[in-house]
Parts: C-alpha cells; structure tokens; sequence
C-alpha cells in the first residue's frame, strides 16, 4: 500500500509539473497571438517583436516534449541505442570546443584533464555526448567566476568522468533529488537559463541503460562535480 501511494504521488507531481512547465509558455503565446489580432499586426515593429516572443515560446516547449519523449523511453527501456566504439578523449575534447565561446563570455576557464591510455568504450556516441553536453553546459550555466574542469580516466576497470565547477553549488538537502525529474534547487533562475528540469533526469537514465553510474558532491558557494563511471565493454541494459 505504502509504494502504491508513493508511486500515485510521484504521478500527481509528474502531471503537475509538466502542466505547469506548458502553462507559462502557452499562456505567452495566446496572449501575443490575441494581441496581434486586435490589431498589433498592423504596426510593423510590434508584429516583428511578438512573432519573435511566440517562437522563443514553441521552441521552449518543443524542446520540453522532445526531453519527456526521450525520458520516458529511457524509463521504460525502449529508447533503441546504437552501440559502437567510441574514442572517449576525442568525444570529450569535441564538446567542449563547442562551449569555448560560452565560457569565454562569463570570463570562465573550461580545461580538459584526460588521460592518454583510456580505451575506447562501447556506447551509444549520441547518449554519450548528450551526458557530456548536458554536464558542462550546468556546469557553467552556474558558475559566475573561477573555473570548469572535464577530468577522464581509468578506475577500477572502469571508465570514470568528472564534470567539476567552482560554482554556486548545491545545498545538501537538495542532492538526493538532483536527478529528479523537474527538480531544481532554483526554480526561478534555471527557467532564466532555459533549462526544462529533466536534463539531469535524462543523462541518469543514460548512465544506467549503460550499465553505469552516477552521482554527486557540492559544497554551497564553492562547487560542484558530477561524477560518472562507465564500463569499458558491457552490454546495454536489454528493453
């Protein structure tokens, strides 16, 4: 009975959240389309203007339904995962040349620290490289100042991958739900950065269909650093 209830009420916030993640962005766009129909269209600068609102909105929620399609075939192991030998080094290295500018713009140092004998693994490149974009791109979304660092190498058989900032950070009551789906620790400011909430629940999920883990370790004001472990050869986790 007790797991009944916990499982109707993780459905209930799951309901919830996603009505409230479509509310705001449609709200917007009915009321810019109802505006421009009363007349707004009219006036050149004010059509310009609304158009580009109402398509920053539809490509907000697009972005939003693509992630919860992709998390519930994660959940339910029906997302088709294309396994090849990927160049771990060279993955890394590729997506975070494409985050130099982002953090040069907040005054950031993005450095990379891999070793040079870590094997290749046997992965799904995409998932993987969704891991690693979605791990930096926190990564310096919430670092104001100092520095993000992309550490690889081997342990313990294993493929181990650390994602450390010198960040805000995470207030320990809020780590154990990090991986939450929706979950923010700043609900205001993660919606400012554009985020959908089910970013971390997604790259959980990836892990896990790799026969990975994930987890952890902040100090508030200080940083924080995501850590995963992948095996080398594994199979994926079946459907």
């Amino acid at each position: 009975v007790t797991e009944e209830k916990r499982v109707e009420a993780i459905k209930r916030d799951f309901v919830a959240n996603v009505s409230h993640e479509l509310r705001t962005p449609l709200a917007s766009i009915k009321g810019y389309a109802e505006t421009l129909l009363d007349g707004a269209m009219n006036e050149p600068d004010t059509l310009k203007n609304f158009l580009s609102i109402i398509n920053r909105h539809a490509g907000r929620m697009a972005v939003l339904i693509e992630d919860l399609l992709t998390l519930s075939m994660l959940e339910s192991h029906h997302l088709p995962l294309k396994l090849e030998t990927v160049d771990v080094r060279a993955l890394i290295i590729n997506v975070i040349q494409g985050f130099e500018k982002n953090a040069l713009d907040k005054g950031l140092k993005l450095t990379a620290d891999i070793s040079d004998d870590i094997p290749s693994v046997t992965a799904d490149r995409v998932r993987l490289e969704q891991v690693m974009v979605n791990l930096i791109d926190n990564a310096i979304k919430y670092t104001n100042s100092g520095a993000v660092r992309v550490a690889a190498n081997m342990a313990d058989n294993m493929l181990k991958v650390d994602v450390e900032d010198t960040g805000i950070g995470i207030p320990e009551k809020d780590i154990p739900r990090i991986f939450e789906r929706f979950y923010r620790v700043d609900k205001g400011r993660s919606r400012e950065l554009g985020g959908t909430g089910l970013g971390l629940a997604i790259v959980k999920h990836i892990i896990q269909v790799h026969n990975g883990k994930i987890w952890v370790k902040s100090t508030p004001g200080k940083g924080t650093s995501y850590s995963f472990v992948l095996p080398f050869n594994s199979n994926v986790i079946p459907a």
